[in-house]
């Protein structure tokens, strides 16, 4: 779990980099040649195509992250209907132990 937010950081911050980068051309096509204006071009086509390949990465991270917490989901809802008895004793231990952690951070 902790990997895929990892990678989806990274994918963001990958895409905000190139982001950046079509914004640096786009203020450099104003300044430029003729010859260098279709450098310029072919150099943001590039970091186009790096933005939507970064997206379809992200969208795939989180349609994986969707999927797996959905599967989760489903399989503690079937464990507590198989089990009523011990998911109230843990839901009972969880309060209590919030209630003593709060009762010591307060003293």
């Amino acid at each position: 779990m902790a990997s895929n937010s990892s990678r989806k950081a990274s994918l963001q911050s990958m895409e905000a980099e190139i982001e950046s980068l079509l914004k640096s051309l786009e203020s450099f096509k104003h300044d430029a040649s003729d010859e260098s204006k279709k450098t310029i071009g072919a150099l943001k086509s590039n970091a186009e195509n790096a933005l939507k390949h970064s997206r379809h990465l992200l969208s795939d991270a989180y349609e994986e992250v969707k999927d797996k917490t959905r599967e989760t989901a489903i399989a503690t809802r079937d464990y507590a209907q198989e089990h009523p008895y011990a998911t109230a004793g843990v839901a009972l231990g969880a309060v209590g132990l919030l209630a003593a952690f709060l009762l010591c951070k307060r003293h």
